[in-house]
């Protein structure tokens, strides 16, 4: 549970009509012991945490979100745009839809289960660690909890609040 009030941001109240805007239809998933080059991302907000035991950070990109533990070599990427990552996984942006994935290398165990549900099972950016509103009802919130953290990607033109569960065991803990 968070300690202190959740970052929420919103965007700018005008926005660029110039710019077409794509309706996404799948949300990837990257996973890697290296961290993503962030440069070529529209970084939105950006949270410090600790995920087990360890300092994290927390992004909301425009795309999406990114989830870092460097201690860990845990860098979860996630995007409506294809991933270059060797260990991606796609999830259709649709209600009803299920996948889990997992992640391990020698210092981390981490699982993800992805739920699609309707819009109105999100549960607001109140008790999000760090939040960013990029529209009415589109949101990309992040919640750190024990052992691990949880995410909702809302899409209001699908009627959907997706939802991710990942629960993340340190070697040390497995190894017990």
């Amino acid at each position: 549970m968070p300690s202190q009030p959740p970052s929420t941001t919103e965007p700018p109240a005008a926005s660029d009509p110039s710019q077409p805007v794509e309706t996404p239809t799948e949300l990837y998933f990257g996973y890697s012991a290296d961290a993503p080059d962030l440069t070529t991302v529209d970084v939105k907000t950006v949270s410090p945490a600790t995920l087990a035991g360890e300092p994290a950070v927390l992004t909301v990109i425009g795309e999406s979100h990114y989830v870092g533990l460097p201690a860990l070599d845990f860098h979860e990427l996630c995007s409506c745009k294809p991933l270059p990552h060797e260990r991606t996984h796609e999830t259709p942006l649709s209600v009803g839809a299920e996948r889990e994935f997992s992640f391990e290398s020698d210092r981390l165990d981490a699982r993800t289960v992805v739920e699609g549900r309707s819009l109105d099972a999100f549960p607001g950016p109140d008790d999000a660690t760090v939040a960013y509103r990029f529209g009415p009802e589109a949101w990309t919130t992040i919640r750190v909890g024990d052992g691990g953290y949880e995410t909702y990607h809302t899409y209001p033109e699908h009627d959907l609040a997706l939802y991710t569960e990942t629960t993340m065991t340190p070697e040390r803990e497995a190894q017990r």
